[in-house]
């Protein structure tokens, strides 16, 4: 998953769209990228449309359901400086210290 992850920031870097930065991997430790410049997310804050990207940034977390992995992430790029992304195993010690709620605007987040 690293690895897709990494061409994945390299496409960013090339089409000047996303602004993608990934942690080094360490196999202990759940791998981390965030992203600091959100097309939709400036799209939605510019033309006052971020009531609806709680539906678009939810779908993160389903996705990594589907892969048996969980995401856990404490911001986004509409209401702040960047989108964290910390991916681990779906039964990983982590979890239980970034219980996961849905925030007043809809957004699934973790402590």
């Amino acid at each position: 998953m690293y690895l897709a992850f990494q061409n994945a920031e390299k496409q960013c870097s090339r089409w000047h769209d996303y602004e993608m930065h990934i942690a080094p991997y360490d196999k202990d430790k759940p791998i981390y990228y965030e992203f600091t410049a959100c097309p939709a997310a400036e799209f939605a804050v510019k033309h006052g449309l971020t009531d609806i990207m709680p539906a678009l940034c939810n779908v993160d977390f389903a996705s990594m359901e589907l892969l048996h992995a969980r995401l856990v992430r404490k911001g986004t790029c509409v209401d702040g400086c960047k989108c964290d992304y910390t991916i681990c195993g779906d039964k990983d010690p982590y979890l239980r210290d970034h219980p996961e709620y849905r925030d007043e605007a809809g957004y699934r987040r973790n402590r």
